[in-house]
């Protein structure tokens, strides 16, 4: 019945002059458009790809049975399949099952493929201008000179400041709020109530973690000469960001990025709801591109490279006379689930081998979520599960206990 309405609406369509010009032409303005967009960070792999790579597809056969290349029954029986691999591609499309239809994946998997130029740091474009959104929530963003989402810095050697630099994904970029109402902003607001000589800036990135926040300030943010780092470290940094992209192996010498993940067929992967199905049910894989069996191996490895991680970055930190702050915060289903205990332990424990402390923010969320008489749902958007702008007030202001001490000890 739906091999019956296609053809239906196929065959409409190319019986109409103006509805098949029309066809024809989107057909050629697709890839063009797709390149560019994908070129300027604004579309990922996804939905529409899907669907328009099996209309090709019968395109192409068409056009190879016209030239006499196949036989009438070779181009019908190939014609047949493709509109059956549609029309699962739209029903899972119309579905999307969780297993294989999750935009974090989708954005970290697919765009990541052999990254190059400026995303070895991951940085966005310099100068341009982005939007942070979903179906809650449309967030303009606006990028500096070194692709960060901040005004200039002009003051590369500050004098009688106190500069701190943040880093971190989404949380610290500030993912769900105005440009003005990240934590950053919060935090920078209310420390210069204290000292007018205070400055904060926001380095953060959505999907980044502290492989790729580590290498940007080591070789690009140190002339800025920041005096505390504040760095971001999730469970989604060690559980997926890590285990997905490796450790420092991922730089390449030629300045581009490979993944642990990067496999010939991932671009397969990509435009295809139909090939995740199988890859993933013959070749054992997640929707991370991670052979399950190989899960906890990953896992027990990136615990350690990052504790080596941390420890350079606490000495170059101390070899630039800069304090580092590392922490750790509640996603919304922590308030539920403790799972995150044991990696806060378990890091904690690692991170004191070399004398750094690791903070978790959760118990500050839950005094503050008492004191103001809430729940932790209303700090979080309720289906993206990030901050809204309250919740990056919290944010703020846990961390401002944090660094207060630290700022009091370097002004005296």
């Amino acid at each position: 019945m739906l091999i019956r309405l296609f053809n239906k609406i196929y065959s409409f369509i190319l019986s109409n002059k103006i509805l098949k010009y029309g066809f024809y032409t989107a057909l050629i303005l697709y890839p063009i458009c797709f390149y560019v967009l994908i070129k300027n960070n604004q579309l990922v792999f996804g939905e529409s790809i899907n669907l328009m790579i099996p209309i090709y597809i019968i395109v192409f056969i068409e056009i190879i049975h016209h030239l006499k290349i196949l036989s009438t029954k070779i181009s019908d029986n190939l014609k047949y399949i493709t509109k059956i691999y549609f029309i699962i591609e739209l029903l899972l499309v119309i579905i999307k099952p969780a297993n294989i239809y999750d935009q974090y994946s989708l954005n970290n998997i697919f765009i990541s493929y052999q990254q190059s130029g400026s995303n070895f740091y991951y940085t966005r474009k310099p100068f341009k201008e982005y939007h942070l959104k979903n179906q809650e929530f449309n967030f303009v963003r606006k990028i500096n000179s070194i692709g960060i989402p901040e005004i200039e810095i002009e003051n590369i050697e500050p004098k009688n400041n106190i500069r701190i630099l943040c880093l971190g994904d989404s949380f610290t970029e500030g993912d769900g709020t105005d440009q003005d109402s990240t934590y950053v902003r919060y935090l920078d607001r209310s420390l210069r109530k204290k000292s007018p000589n205070i400055e904060v800036i926001n380095a953060g990135r959505c999907g980044s973690d502290p492989f790729f926040d580590f290498k940007l300030y080591h070789d690009l943010l140190i002339k800025y000469q920041p005096d505390i780092i504040i760095q971001s470290f999730t469970t989604n940094d060690l559980f997926f960001d890590m285990v997905m992209r490796g450790g420092n192996e991922r730089f390449q010498k030629d300045k581009t990025i490979k993944y642990y993940n990067n496999y010939w067929w991932t671009p397969i992967y990509a435009v295809s709801f139909t090939s995740r199905i199988l890859i993933q049910a013959f070749g054992g894989y997640d929707k991370y591109l991670i052979r399950q069996k190989d899960y906890p191996q990953l896992v027990d490895k990136m615990k350690e490279e990052s504790a080596q991680l941390f420890k350079e970055y606490y000495e170059f930190t101390k070899e630039n006379h800069a304090d580092l702050i590392v922490f750790t915060l509640p996603f919304k289903e922590h308030f539920k689930i403790k799972e995150n205990k044991e990696f806060n332990k378990e890091m904690g424990n690692n991170f004191s081998k070399f004398g750094l402390q690791f903070y978790d923010l959760q118990p500050c969320y839950e005094e503050e979520i008492k004191a103001n008489q809430t729940t932790f749902k209303d700090y979080y958007w309720k289906i993206d599960g990030h901050h809204n702008a309250k919740g990056y007030e919290m944010m703020a202001k846990c961390l401002e206990k944090i660094v207060t001490p630290i700022i009091e000890k370097r002004i005296k």
